[in-house]
């Protein structure tokens, strides 16, 4: 029996030697596998310059890469993200001062849905929803030559709440739903303008990658540029009559996905449709929103009434000369 136990004994002991050389194990372990892990240079994407001209050319982000996926639609938590922009939103609200409630603004706040050529088969409902291309850089060029200058909602809450000056022809820009034709016609007149705008965003959409709607690679190199991307709700379903629990699900999960890949959070909201009623006036200030923008006509805009802005909208049949009369109120 001891013999058999000693033959055991040297046989296990050759085993072991020859699946230690075979699978490259060495005792004592290099430095590398001693517990620290080797630091590696981590690599950066840079956003191409935009090229600053009049037509449509500019280049969108080949891929990608460098960038986090949308979140899976059955994600439970988003984890934020961060993802570099030029143009950083500011993270305290402005504090009202004592002149707050005598101030007043009276500007335009322009409203586009889609900027692209009309589609061949277009009904009159997509027609008056789509502006040209042609006439839209007609539009820009006006506001250009004009002394017009482009300004974000954050801009006009701060000089309601404290006074700051805005430029003498300010003129805010806003593009409902994110169509994808916004990155070839829209994006590109404006940056030879120097102009910015705000594109409110349906985010079950942007995350399902339907293409008929700008992607979140597309969404975080126009915050780049200067634009603000701000939430419209998941779905687009009007809220108004909505259970609290629902206008939830819709106004928070469309923030927290816009800040989980943009890596900032957006403050001001656009009801789809202008669809809307107390729960959703009680529920924006309880989710940190600054405002709001509706559907409804009208120039004037106090802090007071900053979660139901009102905007003006530019459809598929305005033509210049009306485009002007609409900017030129009340100057």
């Amino acid at each position: 029996m001891p013999q058999r136990v000693t033959q055991l004994a040297a046989a296990l002991a050759a085993g072991l030697i020859i699946w230690i050389v075979s699978t490259g194990i060495a005792f004592p372990p290099p430095a590398s596998m001693s517990g620290s892990v080797a630091s590696v240079p981590a690599t950066s994407t840079t956003l191409p310059e935009p090229t600053r001209t009049i037509l449509p050319t500019l280049t969108p982000p080949p891929t990608a890469t460098g960038y986090l996926e949308a979140p899976s639609l059955t994600q439970a938590v988003i984890e934020p993200v961060d993802v570099p922009t030029a143009t950083p939103g500011p993270i305290y609200q402005p504090t009202p001062d004592a002149q707050v409630g005598r101030r007043d603004a009276v500007l335009p706040i322009l409203t586009y849905h889609y900027v692209e050529p009309w589609p061949a088969d277009a009904s009159p409902l997509r027609q008056g929803l789509t502006v040209k291309p042609e006439e839209f850089a007609a539009q820009m060029a006006y506001l250009a030559e004009h002394g017009y200058t482009t300004i974000s909602l954050y801009d006009l809450v701060d000089a309601l709440a404290t006074g700051r000056a805005l430029p003498d022809r300010a003129v805010i820009l806003t593009f409902d739903d994110g169509y994808a034709g916004l990155f070839d016609y829209a994006v590109p007149v404006m940056q030879g303008f120097n102009q910015t705008g705000t594109v409110f965003v349906i985010t079950e959409f942007v995350d399902q990658a339907r293409p008929e709607y700008l992607s979140w690679p597309e969404l975080r190199f126009m915050s780049s540029l200067g634009w603000r991307v701000e939430p419209h709700t998941k779905t687009h379903l009007g809220l108004e009559g909505m259970s609290y629990q629902r206008q939830l699900y819709e106004m928070l999960g469309s923030i927290e996905t816009v800040e989980a890949n943009l890596g900032q959070r957006p403050r001001f909201f656009n009801y789809p449709s202008g669809s809307y009623d107390d729960t959703t006036l009680a529920l924006a200030p309880e989710l940190g929103l600054w405002g709001g923008v509706t559907t409804r006509g009208g120039w004037y805009h106090r802090y007071a009434d900053r979660y139901e802005w009102t905007r003006l909208r530019i459809t598929g049949n305005t033509d210049l000369l009306h485009f002007i009369e609409m900017v030129e109120h009340g100057r």
